[in-house]
């Protein structure tokens, strides 16, 4: 398996929270609708993981590829790769050159 470039994890990440986002909000939605209790709770528990998992590829993925330090702030993952790396100021390019 490939690893993935800070490029992809970033897609992937920000991709992930808003699916798991939309699905929560649709168990919500859900909820006072008179549908399955299990049901909200499955949606619910499953966008919720989405989320989780979203956050833990960016965390883990989105680093540099020169130094391997973090290409975000704090707990807020980017939603786009800086130019430069914030910690050794390498520029950062994607796979292709491009």
């Amino acid at each position: 398996m490939k690893k993935l470039d800070c490029f992809q994890a970033c897609r992937y990440s920000n991709r992930m929270v808003i699916a798991g986002t939309a699905v929560a909000v649709v168990s919500i939605l859900l909820w006072g609708e008179g549908i399955l209790p299990v049901l909200f709770g499955v949606l619910a528990v499953a966008g919720v993981a989405i989320i989780v998992a979203g956050c833990v590829i960016g965390n883990r993925f989105i680093v540099c590829p020169h130094c391997g330090g973090p290409l975000y702030v704090g707990p807020r993952l980017p939603t786009h790769i800086p130019q430069y790396c914030p910690n050794c100021g390498t520029k950062i390019e994607p796979p292709g050159g491009g």
